[in-house]
């Protein structure tokens, strides 16, 4: 397996977001985590990520211990994130912005700046290259993260809602650029609450409720699985939904 988590849980105080996780990701998968707003998926996502410390348990990436290792270790080892709200450079250039990330496997300036040519036209900015990120919107800057994470050449993204708040049009563009960096043989994890999102890309999902995990395999049987429904539609409401059916 590329990345294992065994048993994480995260607690802040007496509260815990995650309690004993699992997650086993094989080379080329593109695996799901959904669930409700506070599931504790995006805590998890950050213990995978480096960016929380687990309070137990252990995470494991290409054979090597990871659980306690800094953000900056699992870039160095091939592990990539984006974030929610998009996380760039708002007064540099796009293509600065995707220089930042080829600089870790490029240290000279022109190199870097190839690469991250290259890494622009792939993800379609090459028309915005030269403008400052804030200019781009929210859209253009989730396509912008992506683009700076891909030029760090990485073996796995961790894609936290990276297809959140877009257009119709803009989501199918975003889920075509997905796979095409999927077909690159980089292996995915995604976080996402839209369910089309999961749906077309997962192979296989895990869902989040109250910190535990309460489903796991393919897509298609996990949103049919009654601790789902019930999660994200709240007990009443699957009541409902039953008696009217």
């Amino acid at each position: 397996m590329l990345l294992e988590a065994h048993a994480v849980s995260k607690s802040f105080g007496d509260f815990f977001a995650v309690r004993d996780a699992n997650l086993s990701v094989g080379e080329g998968e593109i695996v799901g985590l959904i669930g409700p707003n506070g599931a504790g998926k995006s805590t998890f996502f950050n213990c995978l990520a480096g960016d929380a410390v687990p309070t137990s348990g252990k995470i494991i990436f290409d054979g090597q211990d990871m659980t306690k290792a800094p953000p900056e270790a699992h870039a160095r080892l091939g592990i990539g994130r984006t974030f929610q709200v998009p996380a760039t450079f708002e007064g540099m250039s796009v293509i600065d912005n995707v220089m930042v990330g080829a600089f870790l496997r490029h240290p000279h300036q022109g190199d870097a700046r190839d690469h991250a040519s290259r890494i622009i036209e792939l993800t379609g900015l090459k028309a915005q290259m030269d403008l400052a990120a804030h200019s781009l919107g929210t859209p253009g800057r989730k396509r912008l993260e992506i683009a700076r994470v891909l030029a760090t050449n990485p073996r796995l993204m961790l894609l936290d809602e990276s297809l959140a708040g877009l257009t119709p049009t803009e989501l199918q563009e975003a889920i075509r650029l997905v796979r095409k960096i999927h077909e690159m043989g980089i292996t995915i994890v995604i976080v996402e609450h839209i369910m089309e999102v999961i749906m077309t890309l997962a192979g296989r999902v895990l869902a989040f409720n109250q910190g535990h995990v309460i489903a796991s395999g393919r897509p298609e049987d996990v949103v049919k699985d009654e601790a789902v429904i019930e999660a994200y539609l709240g007990r009443g409401s699957h009541r409902v939904r039953r008696r009217s059916a």
